[in-house]
């Protein structure tokens, strides 16, 4: 028996789903999408929890392969179906960065935001991720001396970590330094970011950020 083929993305609105929806519209492979609504509490239902037993979005589906989490949908997709352009390849220089720059997102940026939201702040040594002033210098620094995250270069690695800087300069919670607004506005500017967005946070229901 031949095995099922095509990408199945599992999103909802209102989350981080946004991250994997943006780079499949980058890449242009054709998707279905399936709705999993994490405010009706839709993610913790057993027929969901066999994908994904964390009970959280995206995850991707792409015949018999399963994938969840970002950064791991990402070099998933990027390297299957973007390999040598969204995905260096693994002889460019470049791949080191590439992968660092992609997993930084969720292992350093999204928990240090996470306390500093709370008001709690930790040295680099109490934790693996390091400090908030410490994670704002690391990226502030890098793009004020490029347009991308590899240089002149748009990679996958721009749309996890790009997708999380997002949101946080939204949510007020990065500083407005201007090497970081200044990428965010290279970001929003592309047309798959939108088509991701309106999918993620639809004018109807969110028309706040219309």
């Amino acid at each position: 028996m031949a095995a099922k083929r095509g990408v199945t993305l599992y999103h909802s609105p209102a989350s981080r789903a946004f991250t994997a929806y943006w780079l499949l519209e980058e890449i242009g492979v054709p998707f279905e999408v399936k709705t999993i609504d994490i405010r009706k509490g839709e993610q913790k239902s057993r027929e969901y929890l066999r994908l994904n037993p964390a009970g959280k979005v995206p995850t991707l589906t792409d015949g018999e392969v399963v994938v969840s989490e970002n950064p791991a949908i990402a070099i998933y997709l990027a390297d299957r179906y973007s390999y040598g352009k969204l995905a260096p390849k693994i002889e460019d220089p470049d791949r080191g960065a590439y992968l660092k720059w992609m997993v930084y997102s969720t292992a350093v940026v999204d928990p240090v935001a996470l306390l500093h939201g709370q008001d709690i702040e930790v040295s680099g040594f109490q934790a693996g991720f390091g400090a908030f002033d410490d994670m704002v210098e690391v990226l502030s620094s890098v793009l004020m001396e490029r347009k991308y995250l590899l240089g002149e270069r748009f990679s996958a690695a721009d749309v996890v970590l790009g997708a999380t800087v997002s949101f946080l300069l939204h949510r007020k919670v990065l500083p407005e330094h201007a090497a970081l607004v200044d990428y965010n506005a290279r970001l929003t500017a592309r047309e798959a970011y939108h088509r991701a967005a309106d999918a993620t946070w639809p004018p109807q229901l969110f028309p706040q950020l219309a």
